[in-house]
């Protein structure tokens, strides 16, 4: 097992609102359990110093 980090980040200022960790067998396992805590709102997967992914969050309506 893996030890992994998501950061979600606050949608207009860019800074770590909150973060999760857990354990993923591997780095798909990984991104398949940070897709069902999406919410629309940017975050990033890290495990240890390699970050592996970002997701930018939804469009803001003008």
């Amino acid at each position: 097992m893996r030890y992994y980090r998501l950061y979600f980040m606050h949608r207009f200022s860019g800074h770590i609102d909150h973060f999760r960790e857990f354990e993923a067998e591997d780095d798909d396992a990984a991104f398949d359990i940070a897709e069902r805590w999406y919410d629309d709102a940017p975050m990033e997967l890290w495990n240890l110093e390699r970050k592996l992914r970002h997701w930018d969050g939804a469009a803001q309506p003008d």
